[in-house]
């Protein structure tokens, strides 16, 4: 006969209702501990590999043995078994794991007569459908068939507190047949949760427990997997920072996505994440892109909230929700309190040997409002009230409330807690100070206690089933283990920490910070922005605002501009109440938020808008009143650059000249460089080219002398990159062809093997403004994909324009496209550009329009982009494309029949020639003089000489021209 339940030691193994029972009290174990726990039993004294328990266990699943390990960890901390000296489990080294226990069965008089409830108590066995809830398990069901299919899924289970929501997607899950499964947890911390910190946290829990996937999220999620670098080397940690360096928040969007259908390609994976109302703004965010751009894949994401904040406000989860249901992008799945019906049922599963006297139900659902959470709470407490019952309460205890039970949830926890012992209080207030979930070793320092002894009261705590449940188990750095507690509802915390007297609830908040901060370099998972929160409620508002910087940066490295802007003024707020810090540590604080600010700004608004042009100033003035330093020169360069991506190029030399003022009054040779940068850029848009490219290449030899140094200054771009990418178009308009080529294809080489995807935009966008000039379509449509995908999957806005305007262009060259296109997709990537506040190099822009307006045979368009591209040049200063501009303007007027403007304006492109040294573009002008009527020896010398300052370029089109000119006049 096939035995179901065995005794062993202290504890019951009841295999036919899956639960493990220690006197009257039911050991909560997760559903893979328990059938790790089942498949050991099943070989008492034999060896069970590692192999074994992966097959039976884990059910052929793409896991590593990891995961064995942190079962058995988990299961011997259920246990309170010593690995060193064990009871129970065994392990043989780099084989397996043993039972060594002695077994015997059990009879059905072992069975408690009351189980403690867990997490939501009515469900007693794993085979029986929670009461009540067969429909909304009906429709989950559905969602992953749906899912299996091939169709992604999202749906989301609603319900107010109390309601059941954890045991529905629990029993759904256990039941599924999931052969992976990602499980996320929001937590009520004040609103100090990191950014994406739930799926973080199931992203965690997949590396750890199956390390294999490891080189798929390196593959397709780079971004992701810089949030956990504990999951990477040193070497690996620079490499994937410097390839995701500078890309928007869009790509992490876009990579979770598609990691979601990499992991379902194999096995079709169900990921949770719970309590949403909790949830960061960046997590709704990806729940949103997830349900809006599902397609073909094996995946369903159940996430679980309650719909209000219990006063009838709309939560922002729930707001979402609405909002995602009302597109019918979501399904949703809204779970009601019990009804009498469905009350008397619970109450049968729960007294299977009782009969229920009559009415007991109607009453009893009139005391609770049919809410699972508070019937099981006054059970409980019926059941103390009478011990003798054993499982047939009288009519009383279930009609009447137990005595000292108060008739809100509230109360319920009120009387609970008087009953517990003063010093299982104290750990509870502290706990609850801590959060819904917390880790033993941070509350035994508030305690100034040993680890072990609050280790072992949480772990009773826990047995007992009503306030607390174990979560995980973590190895810290030091080799010793901690584990992660939760309280068994929120409602459990928020009771106990309403409670605390104010001077009280301070006191374990600035405890808290202090253990958090003692505690994280064992390797706790610490958030910032939750020590920020602690800080700030014990008053310690320096320490908060400090802590507030980290969870900016933390924002920022995550992708999420608009948490770090949030973050950012909450702590400016907090530095205004500092009345007692010392103004120069304040002032340096500021300047550090404003900095951080400036860089958010950068990221979601645009590189020129004024919220960050205000946040660099306000920075800027701040840093005036502290000692010159090498921060103040950096803020300088990025007004600088600011002012020179709004084409006001004479205040962009002004800050030059103030960067380089700093650089030399530090010798610092990476603000020098800085100073050339932005000097050669706006010199160069100004039609300077020879003062340009001597400033760029002195930058350049800087940067050779730095040669590693480069890595450790703030440059936002790979200098050397901007700097060879800034001097390619200055040189090509000197004539020196094969410079400017050689600059493009050293710029796009490095930026490759950098990986870094802001560097190989501008390399992309020098090398499509070069093959622009040269005339060449196959340049930029190497170049094109580049930028496209900069504008796309890595979501870097200062690309999008110039992507669309150069796929314009080369459309236009090509001729196969409609007449028009070309020209509708480059006032498309105009308009998107100055969109973002970028108005430097409008004058390309024009020039582009009017050439493909041009090519269309639309005179009207091509004059009106002439006028816009020659009021850039000779109104607001930009001459890099003068001269083109103007012989495009002389060519209109010859189309028009306009001779007399016509050659006024060939006249003028060459006066412009001149006095800029141009010489490629100089070719152009020449070569239209000596092919109007008349041009003799004197046009034909002037062409001859500017071919002969040209160096290289002998294969392009305009220079074969030329010498066919020049041959047929002689």
């Amino acid at each position: 006969m096939h035995i179901v339940r065995w005794r062993f030691g202290p504890f019951v193994l009841d295999q036919a209702c899956a639960r493990l029972v220690r006197g009257d009290e039911v050991v909560a174990l997760q559903p893979k501990v328990f059938a790790l726990l089942c498949v050991l039993v099943a070989h008492p004294g034999r060896l069970v590999t590692k192999g074994m328990l992966l097959d039976e266990v884990w059910l052929g699943q793409d896991v590593g043995e990891g995961v064995v390990k942190t079962a058995i960890n988990q299961l011997r901390v259920a246990l309170q078994d010593d690995a060193a000296r064990p009871l129970f489990i065994e392990t043989v080294p780099r084989l397996g794991y043993r039972f060594v226990a002695p077994l015997e069965p059990a009879d059905a008089s072992d069975a408690p007569v009351e189980l403690q409830a867990s997490r939501l108590p009515w469900t007693a066995a794993a085979e029986t459908v929670p009461i009540g809830r067969e429909l909304p398990l009906d429709a989950l069901r559905a969602s992953w068939t749906r899912a299996m299919t091939g169709e992604g899924q999202l749906v989301f289970v609603v319900g107010e507190a109390g309601m059941g929501k954890t045991t529905l997607i629990d029993h759904f899950a256990r039941h599924s047949g999931a052969p992976r499964v990602l499980r996320g947890q929001c937590v009520e911390q004040g609103g100090a949760d990191a950014p994406y910190m739930p799926v973080l946290e199931a992203l965690n829990g997949l590396c750890r427990g199956a390390p294999e996937v490891l080189p798929l999220l390196r593959k397709v999620a780079p971004t992701w997997l810089a949030q956990m670098p504990w999951h990477l080397s040193a070497a690996e940690r620079t490499v994937v920072q410097v390839e995701i360096h500078g890309v928007g928040p869009g790509r992490m969007l876009r990579e979770m996505a598609t990691l979601l259908d990499e992991l379902a390609r194999r096995h079709p994976l169900l990921c949770i994440l719970e309590d949403l109302q909790w949830s960061d703004q960046p997590t709704l965010q990806l729940l949103e892109h997830l349900a809006c751009h599902r397609h073909a894949a094996r995946w369903l994401l159940v996430a679980s909230l309650r719909p209000d904040d219990g006063q009838g406000r709309l939560t922002t989860a729930g707001d979402l929700h609405v909002r995602l249901r009302l597109r019918a992008l979501v399904g949703s799945v809204t779970l009601d309190a019990f009804t009498p019906a469905q009350v008397a049922d619970y109450l049968s599963q729960r007294y299977p040997q009782a009969a229920l006297p009559r009415g007991a139900a109607q009453h009893l659902h009139a005391q609770t409002a049919g809410l699972p959470l508070y019937l099981a709470i006054w059970l409980d407490a019926a059941e103390r009230q009478h011990p003798e019952a054993r499982g047939a309460l009288p009519m009383e205890a279930l009609t009447e409330p137990p005595r000292r039970l108060a008739q809100t949830l509230a109360h319920v926890i009120e009387r609970q807690w008087e009953q517990i012992a003063p010093e299982d209080q104290v750990l509870l207030e502290a706990a609850a100070v801590l959060g819904v979930e917390f880790w033993s070793h941070p509350l035994a320092l508030m305690l100034e206690r040993s680890r072990l002894s609050v280790r072992a009261q949480i772990d009773r705590l826990a047995r007992q089933g009503f306030w607390l449940a174990p979560l995980a188990l973590e190895q810290l750095s030091d080799g010793s283990f901690d584990a992660r507690h939760a309280f068994r509802h929120a409602l459990h915390r928020h009771v106990l920490y309403q409670r605390l007297g104010p001077a009280a609830r301070a006191e374990l908040h600035r405890r808290a910070a202090i253990a958090l901060q003692t505690a994280a370099p064992l390797g706790l998972l610490v958030s910032a922005a939750e020590m920020a929160e602690h800080y700030e409620r014990s008053l310690d508002l320096g320490a908060a605002v400090c802590s507030s910087v980290a969870a900016v940066r933390l924002a920022l490295a995550r992708f999420v501009p608009q948490e770090a802007v949030r973050l950012a003024q909450r702590a400016l707020g907090l530095l205004e109440r500092c009345r007692g810090m010392d103004p120069r540590e304040r002032d340096a604080l500021e300047l550090t938020l404003q900095a951080e600010q400036s860089v958010a700004f950068a990221q979601y608004l645009g590189f020129a808008a004024p919220e960050r042009e205000a946040a660099l100033e306000r920075a800027r003035q701040l840093g005036a009143r502290t000692e010159p330093g090498a921060a103040q020169g950096w803020i300088d360069a990025g007004l600088g650059w600011i002012h020179q991506t709004r084409a006001d190029y004479a205040r962009a030399l002004q800050m030059a000249d103030r960067v380089e003022a700093a650089a030399r009054r530090l010798d610092d040779a990476a603000l020098q460089i800085s100073a050339c940068n932005l000097r050669g850029a706006a010199l160069s848009f100004q039609g300077a080219y020879g003062a340009a490219v001597a400033c760029l290449r002195e930058g350049l030899a800087l940067c050779a002398q730095m040669g590693e140094r480069l890595a450790s200054a703030p440059f936002p771009i790979d200098p050397t990159v901007s700097l060879l990418t800034n001097a390619a178009f200055p040189l090509l308009a000197l004539g020196d062809v094969d410079a400017a080529l050689s600059h493009v294809d050293q710029a796009r080489a490095r930026a490759d093997r950098l990986g870094a995807p802001m560097a190989s935009m501008l390399a992309a966008w020098g090398a499509a403004v070069v093959g622009a000039a040269l005339d060449d379509p196959a340049r930029v449509m190497q170049a094109l994909p580049v930028l496209e995908v900069a504008a796309g999957p890595n979501d870097i806005g200062q690309a999008d324009g110039p992507a669309r305007w150069y796929a314009g262009w080369a459309l236009s060259m090509g001729g196969a496209a409609p007449a028009g296109e070309g020209l509708l997709r480059i006032r498309d990537g105009m308009a998107r550009h100055r969109a973002r506040g970028v108005l430097a190099g409008a004058s390309q822009g024009h020039l582009y329009a009017a050439e493909a307006a041009l090519r269309a045979g639309d005179l009207a368009a091509a004059r009106h982009e002439i006028d816009q591209g020659l009021h850039w040049v000779e109104g607001l200063g930009e001459g890099m494309h003068g001269v083109e501009l103007h012989l495009l303007d002389a060519r209109c007027h010859a189309a028009q029949g306009d001779e007399v403007r016509s050659v006024q304006a060939l006249a003028t492109a060459l006066d412009h020639s001149h006095a800029r040294q141009a010489a490629w573009p100089a070719v152009a002008v020449l070569a239209m003089r000596c092919e109007r009527p008349g041009a003799g020896e004197a046009e034909r010398t002037a062409l001859a000489d500017a071919l002969a300052r040209l160096r290289g370029g002998d294969g392009l089109a305009r220079v074969r021209h030329a010498r066919a000119l020049l041959r047929r006049m002689a």
